[in-house]
């Protein structure tokens, strides 16, 4: 729906996120621009599943208006890891993720807490420096975000749905290195959005 943030939460949202991670403002904007492109007019989202390197199970987030084209693209990333294109799914639950804020209001982290967990909030973590993490059904992100916001006046930063692993591999330091690499060049293709593991 459109590129003015104000009128496209999901985008607001992913601009927020994408600052947060410190992307490079130009990868910001060709993502936008891709996104609300003609060409990606029949874009749709789709997730790929597959086993990367050290046993690590991925799930990876595209944005694709020519399904072949990615499928292919990821196929020879999977090949140069050392991995493969395999259902994974049953590793992961699909969750919402929430960060907020107490915003203007001068609610304790606390009372935040209990407001997240009466909202419905599955778990939750304090990030400190007053942020609180909220994990909750995925069908349930919508709503408990429009209670944290509207309802308690609280400043949303992050709504997103995500991929929680049920199983994780634990991995060495330059196990972890390798993985890590990997999903950089994989999350360098213009299809992937984003890129889920289940290392440790």
């Amino acid at each position: 729906g459109g590129s003015d943030p104000k009128l496209n939460m999901r985008l607001a949202a992913a601009i927020r996120q994408a600052k947060q991670a410190d992307m490079p403002k130009e990868n910001i904007e060709r993502a936008i621009k891709r996104a609300t492109s003609k060409e990606y007019t029949n874009a749709e989202q789709v997730v790929y599943e597959g086993l990367g390197p050290h046993g690590t199970a991925l799930m990876i987030e595209c944005l694709t208006d020519n399904k072949n084209r990615t499928v292919t693209a990821l196929r020879s990333k999977f090949r140069r890891m050392g991995g493969s294109m395999t259902p994974v799914g049953y590793m992961f639950d699909r969750k919402g993720r929430i960060w907020f804020t107490g915003g203007s209001t001068a609610d304790s982290t606390d009372a935040m807490m209990e407001n997240a967990i009466d909202a419905d909030a599955e778990d939750i973590a304090d990030l400190g420096d007053g942020k609180i993490e909220v994990i909750c059904e995925f069908c349930s992100l919508q709503a408990i975000t429009k209670q944290l916001s509207d309802a308690h006046n609280y400043t949303v930063e992050l709504m997103e749905g995500t991929f929680v692993p049920n199983t994780t591999v634990a991995l060495s330091d330059e196990q972890a290195a390798d993985l890590n690499a990997a999903i950089e060049d994989m999350e360098r293709l213009d299809d992937v959005i984003k890129v889920h593991c289940n290392s440790a």
